[in-house]
């Protein structure tokens, strides 16, 4: 989504001119030539940033951004002062009205588009820190599949149950895969958009009321956070700010939360990567995807990301007959496999038809005891 600009100046020459270039850098413009319009246009349309000029009738920019500052909708918005004024006192009564930076006119374009840029990304860091200050509680746990169909998101479910089960611990559930959420499915919801609707809110705006209404209760401790399945979703503007804020403040929710962050590695989850507290790598007995799972430990690791951090876990899903065995596979892995889930098939289609996770739907299977055991392994560990 382009960020958006609002241009206050009461010289319409300006506004067109400005408002020209920045749109041809990609930002949404809106204008405004006057004080009273640019407060009104400030509340309604939430800018990501004000370039306002001072030199008004009526009400100067002095003015106007004391009163942005003063209402609490528009207090966060960054303020650039764009003016002939250019003394020192000028710029000083800019900065103690609001201003988070004061330009010259006439200025390069360049040194404008380098400014705005500056001052985005100042905010955007500052807010980023902001959320990051709730103490986060809860354990949390991310879930990588080293290619898509290993069954990540099926551990993620599973698992979840399982650490609420054995452990008592209240558990979160998340699927982070804009477009292609399968959780909500296998469960049958028929409207799962909890992800979807934080993702189209503006950063600063995803907060604790706003997560909790998101929040599905499933079962007694388990909460889940879903991705709608509509491919049209995937195409949600998104940024890594979004999912980092997401994740963190989840962590608030529950002891332990858990997130499927889809298959292979993801830039938009680079920060989330290191602030979990464990990794578990999916991959199935392919040699394809034992490379893959072998790729991303290796990336952990240079991340810093410590191997006991980094769990691997073998999902089977091929008929024991032509399986490799552990041993095989074991040879090739850069770490310990901490877990190997033998094949179910005809269990995981009748859960599937039933809409029932596979922990659920028959408790005495090996199935289960082997997410039991993993469960555990993991809870010892906390």
């Amino acid at each position: 989504m382009p960020e958006k600009v609002l241009l206050v100046d009461d010289d319409l020459d300006t506004l067109r001119l400005v408002g020209l270039m920045l749109q041809r850098q990609g930002y949404q413009i809106v204008a405004a030539n006057n004080g009273l319009q640019a407060l009104s246009s400030a509340e309604k349309e939430q800018p990501d940033i004000i370039l306002l000029d001072i030199m008004m009738p009526e009400m100067d920019g002095y003015e106007v951004a004391k009163r942005l500052r003063n209402n609490p909708s528009t207090s966060q918005i960054p303020i650039i002062m764009f003016s002939a004024k250019n003394q020192v006192e000028d710029k000083l009564i800019g900065f103690e009205a609001g201003a988070d930076d004061y330009l010259t006119k006439p200025t390069q374009p360049r040194e404008l588009f380098a400014h705005i840029r500056a001052v985005l990304a100042r905010v955007q860091k500052s807010r980023v820190a902001e959320k990051s200050k709730e103490t986060p509680k809860g354990i949390q746990i991310g879930v990588i599949g080293a290619k898509g169909g290993v069954g990540a998101s099926t551990l993620t479910l599973n698992l979840g149950i399982a650490l609420q089960k054995i452990g008592g611990k209240s558990v979160i559930v998340s699927d982070f895969r804009p477009g292609m959420g399968t959780i909500g499915v296998e469960l049958g919801y028929a409207k799962f958009e909890g992800l979807q609707t934080l993702l189209q809110k503006k950063d600063f705006e995803i907060n604790s009321a706003e997560i909790d209404k998101c929040l599905v209760k499933y079962s007694p401790g388990v909460h889940l956070l879903l991705s709608s399945s509509d491919i049209s979703e995937a195409k949600i503007p998104t940024s890594r700010e979004h999912f980092q804020i997401i994740s963190n403040l989840l962590r608030a929710f529950a002891e332990i939360v858990l997130i499927d962050l889809g298959a292979g590695y993801n830039p938009l989850f680079q920060p989330i990567y290191p602030s979990c507290d464990f990794l578990i790598l999916v991959f199935d007995p392919t040699w394809a995807a034992i490379k893959m799972e072998n790729g991303l430990i290796e990336a952990f690791l240079n991340e810093g990301i410590s191997q006991s951090r980094i769990k691997a876990v073998l999902y089977n899903r091929v008929r024991a007959d032509v399986m490799f065995t552990r041993s095989q596979i074991q040879e090739q892995l850069k770490i310990p496999i901490d877990e190997m889930f033998t094949p179910a098939p005809e269990l995981a289609h009748h859960a599937a038809l039933s809409n029932h996770p596979i922990y659920l739907h028959q408790s005495e299977s090996i199935t289960v005891q082997q997410y039991n055991e993993l469960a555990r392994k993991i809870l010892s560990l906390l």
